[in-house]
């Protein structure tokens, strides 16, 4: 099943990535690119939960998670907490990292 999810859905992304890519499934995108430079174009725009994540590329949320802990461990993605000091648990942002 091939369906292409508006990037900027979610949230404001930049033109160049909106409507550029499209998942297929698998860890395949099209045009041809691999899923951790997709992921870096994305958070290019600024930090995002995985659900953001999900939502603005229709790419599952286990999927993400393992690709965005390669990234983690390429140094290349950091993760953060924002506690908005209510019940539960903060949110977790992933972000790229500067130097």
């Amino acid at each position: 099943m091939l369906t292409q999810v508006p990037l900027n859905k979610k949230r404001g992304l930049s033109q160049e990535t909106e409507g550029d890519f499209e998942y297929l499934g698998g860890g395949i995108v099209s045009p041809s690119i691999s899923l951790e430079e997709y992921l870096l174009k994305i958070l290019q725009d600024g930090p995002m939960t995985r659900g953001e994540l999900s939502v603005a590329t229709g790419i599952p949320r286990t999927t993400l998670y393992d690709t965005l802990v390669k990234l983690i461990m390429q140094d290349r993605v950091e993760k953060f907490s924002s506690s908005k000091r209510k019940r539960g648990r903060p949110n977790v942002y992933y972000r790229l990292v500067s130097y």
